[in-house]
């Protein structure tokens, strides 16, 4: 009787779980229309379904790739009809170890997909198109787990970049790996750290103006509502962001004394509200959207729980100069989060199509959006 209990308790759980999560999407979809968004923008629901969206990228047929990170799975989100919204979900790969990052890139080999997972890094050939590959090889080993546990890569000028978060929210580490970004060869070797002090850069990019690598950190908690304020950093090799010594343009954390040189840290190149959790960002030369768009960055703010006002849940849009330049910020889409403080909503990563519209991730609702231009009416 005891067993029979226990699953019946086990199944009302699962069913509640799926009931809530088709009401929670139901009620987002609905919820589109009262978005905060600039008068000549539109979002739509590009993809349904797709539990724990987490990082994306787009492959060179111009398909939308998509890691389910806690799903273990990577899928390809095919618009063939080009109407808008994904045909299907064609699965990659599945019973992974919390796939994140993804990268493509065409050697002299074939055209390979990376994928960096928890405590590895693989790459799938592409045996035919447009998604048949082939089986797994890991060519990154050994990468510690646990505490900060999603991994992003990027790839660059034949080098792969890999940003591994922090084990804790603040301590000293021992692995080199943790709280930095590490720079390899397509292969595997030629390990090297590039940039250390970064407590957990999810969101990197390289500059399309500068060639120099941009990157999104979380800082730590339990400091209060206002400290440490979110950075975005321009990571050059061989610097110190100043995790766990020190935050906020070189101020010490006094949990670890004055011990180092905190000087000697690189300042960030802009600062957010604490704890609002930038995890995506993209850069934005031109595209379809209106021309005042044009020289842009945009950023996923996941949203914070280590505040007594919740804030994040959007997406903010930094203004460039035309040389990639930092000019200001404002928020481009808002309203995620309710009055209540509760998510309708959490965005993750943000890319840019090769066609130029933006598509944005929710791990909260396992959904994907599409961001464009808003079509006039004959109204207006």
């Amino acid at each position: 009787m005891r067993k029979t209990g226990f699953a019946i308790i086990f199944l009302s759980l699962i069913l509640f779980s799926q009931a809530y999560s088709s009401h929670a999407l139901e009620r987002n979809a609905q919820k589109l229309d009262s978005l905060n968004l600039p008068h000549d923008v539109s979002i739509h629901l590009f993809a349904r379904e797709v539990p724990r969206a987490r990082h994306m990228a787009f492959d060179d047929q111009g398909a939308l790739f998509l890691s389910q990170a806690k799903e273990g799975k990577v899928v390809a989100l095919p618009d063939s009809d080009k109407n808008g919204e994904a045909d299907k979900k064609v699965l990659i790969i599945e019973n992974r170890d919390i796939p994140h990052g993804l990268a493509f890139i065409q050697l002299e080999e074939g055209y390979y997909l990376y994928i960096a997972e928890e405590t590895q890094v693989i790459r799938l050939k592409r045996l035919a198109k447009p998604f048949k590959y082939g089986k797994p090889e890991t060519i990154i080993a050994n990468i510690p787990d646990g505490g900060h546990f999603t991994r992003t890569l990027k790839i660059k000028n034949n080098k792969l970049y890999l940003s591994v978060g922090s084990s804790c929210n603040v301590c000293i580490e021992k692995d080199p790996l943790r709280a930095a970004i590490s720079r390899f060869n397509l292969d595997g070797s030629g390990r090297e750290i590039f940039a250390q002090g970064l407590r957990n850069s999810v969101g990197i990019e390289f500059s399309p103006y500068t060639g120099e690598l941009w990157g999104v950190n979380n800082g730590r908690d339990r400091l209060g509502d206002d400290h440490p304020r979110e950075e975005l950093n321009i990571i050059k090799q061989g610097k110190h962001y100043g995790w766990p010594y020190c935050y906020e343009s070189k101020f010490f954390d006094e949990d670890f004394g004055r011990s180092f040189d905190c000087t000697k840290t690189e300042i960030p190149a802009y600062t957010f509200t604490a704890h609002m959790a930038p995890l995506g960002l993209a850069f934005y030369q031109k595209g379809t959207l209106p021309k005042q768009y044009n020289h842009s960055v945009f950023i996923a703010f996941h949203g914070s729980w280590n505040r007594s006002v919740p804030a994040g849940y959007k997406v903010v849009r930094l203004k460039l100069d035309a040389k990639g330049n930092i000019l200001s910020h404002e928020d481009f889409i808002s309203g995620w989060l309710r009055k209540s403080g509760a998510p309708d909503g959490r965005p993750v990563d943000i890319e840019q199509s090769p066609e130029g519209d933006l598509y944005l991730s929710d791990d909260y609702l396992g959904v994907g959006y599409r961001i464009t231009k808003k079509k006039q009416t004959s109204n207006e």
